[in-house]
């Protein structure tokens, strides 16, 4: 069974609440943070004082003492949640009804948008399903969700406050944010001070003015997001909001002009001088999508950046582990536990490496092309933008970025440096491709994994069944 929690705002927010505000603790803002955070929660007692309610929403498998399949004794959705509720499972009951025809449907739903804040549980939509189970199961499913099923998403809620400010962050790979600095405002139980203006272009489009009045809403009830400026509320003291010519977040004294490539709405600042991006990309270098670096994580690099320890990816291959023991919040035994994750990480498969390097447009899936195709990392000072091409799926704006990363001194310098350091720049048995069997078990077929497992990860459970699309079984004598 599939099952979603939810907490009553009403009944279990305010009443958590007044016992944290005896205790002194920090108030909890809405019931979606309480519940998320209460799921997560190690100690059971803890879990149970947060007063979580499941609704059973579906029924995904159903055997009968013998273990024999009964899900197709059900012929609708409605059938199965009928039965789940006649068994004492907290089921919907006037949120839910089976509708003859689309028109049924948005009627019911707008009704429970006008019901929303009169409801004991905060909603930001309702999901509208296909009752037929066979329709369903005709229907289908995509890599994370049911075709048969859709959401219809409330008007989010919305609140007006004033911008105050602009300020400007740089990424990894150099695109400078602008950041809306409002005027604090509640808003779906969360005060919003800051909001991404994303680009120039999102600046202009919206005619946004330091000193505006905004209408702001939070996009899902998650995202904040400005919706737009009101005008009519101007008083002439409004100032346009110039987009930066140089680099706002170098702190040197040498600018450097920001770019704008052809085809790109974000602006780039091309040669980093402050530091600034480095630190974005050790961040990124040591996350779980790139390096995976237990015990790295983006407060202890930003930590030992300030300090001074940390200036480049390089860095974090020469760490002085007997420093870092002496530090508050550290130890022997995280000193240990860290150096221990870093050398792991010296032996990680190339595409991994390629991966954290932070190259712009060059994702998971092209470092794995590339790795696939070279037997050391460097090789890649020889190879020209044509090179890249001849590789299915690169194309030329990722080839030009491959070559201008890889013809540049001062990266090529880096990575020799990681080399020294310990770092594996060559193919391993991970990054070579695979040579298909035509007589393997699965080769030809497409695999699709929903729902948890109960043995091994998502992952595990895809890596093995790439190997069965690809190789014999193994032959065993008995």
């Amino acid at each position: 069974m599939k099952y979603a929690a939810k907490c009553s705002f009403g009944r279990i927010i305010l009443k958590i609440n007044d016992q944290r505000l005896a205790e002194g603790l920090q108030l909890f803002a809405n019931p979606r943070n309480t519940a998320a955070g209460g799921l997560c929660m190690k100690d059971p007692k803890e879990v149970a004082r947060r007063g979580l309610e499941a609704f059973i929403y579906t029924l995904g498998y159903a055997v009968n003492t013998a273990g024999e399949d009964m899900l197709g004794r059900f012929e609708t959705h409605a059938e199965s949640l009928d039965m789940l509720g006649a068994l004492g499972f907290k089921v919907p009951g006037p949120e839910r009804k089976v509708c003859g025809n689309i028109r049924e449907v948005v009627d019911f739903c707008l009704y429970w948008q006008g019901q929303r804040e009169e409801y004991p549980y905060e909603i930001d939509g309702m999901v509208v399903k296909v009752n037929n189970r066979q329709l369903q199961e005709r229907t289908g499913y995509t890599s994370h969700h049911p075709r048969w099923a859709i959401a219809f998403k409330f008007q989010a809620k919305q609140a007006t406050t004033k911008l105050i400010n602009v300020e400007y962050q740089v990424g990894k790979i150099g695109s400078i944010t602008p950041v809306a600095k409002l005027e604090p405002v509640a808003l779906a139980g969360v005060t919003i001070s800051s909001v991404s203006l994303h680009n120039e272009d999102f600046i202009t489009g919206k005619d946004l003015r330091i000193g505006d009045t905004v209408l702001v809403e939070r996009a899902g009830d998650v995202i904040p997001y400005i919706v737009k400026s009101l005008p009519e509320l101007r008083q002439g003291k409004e100032e346009p909001i110039v987009f930066p010519r140089f680099c706002p977040v170098n702190n040197t004294a040498t600018p450097v002009e920001l770019v704008r490539e052809a085809g790109e709405s974000a602006w780039r600042c091309p040669d980093c001088v402050c530091g600034a991006q480095d630190l974005e990309r050790m961040i990124f270098h040591v996350s779980k999508d790139a390096m995976d670096i237990e015990g790295l994580g983006e407060s202890i690099i930003r930590r030992f950046y300030e300090m001074g320890w940390l200036r480049n990816i390089a860095d974090v291959y020469r760490l002085d582990y007997d420093r870092i023991a002496q530090l508050e919040g550290f130890g022997e035994k995280s000193a240990k536990n860290l150096r221990e994750s870093v050398d792991k990480a010296r032996q990680n498969p190339l595409h991994r490496l390629l991966h954290s390097l932070s190259i712009h447009h060059v994702g998971k899936k092209v470092s794995k092309l590339i790795a696939a195709e070279i037997h050391h990392l460097l090789d890649l000072r020889q190879w020209t933008v044509d090179d890249y091409l001849h590789i299915k799926d690169i194309g030329p704006v990722v080839a030009e970025n491959l070559s201008a990363f890889f013809h540049n001194p001062r990266n090529i310098e880096m990575l020799e440096t990681m080399e020294k350091l310990g770092l594996n720049l060559n193919q391993t048995d991970e990054d070579r491709p695979k040579a298909a069997d035509t007589n393997a078990p699965l080769h030809g077929k497409t695999i699709l994994f929903t729902g948890a497992l109960l043995t091994m990860s998502r992952k595990e459970a895809q890596e093995k069944a790439e190997s069965r699309r690809r190789q014999k079984p193994e032959r065993r004598e008995f």
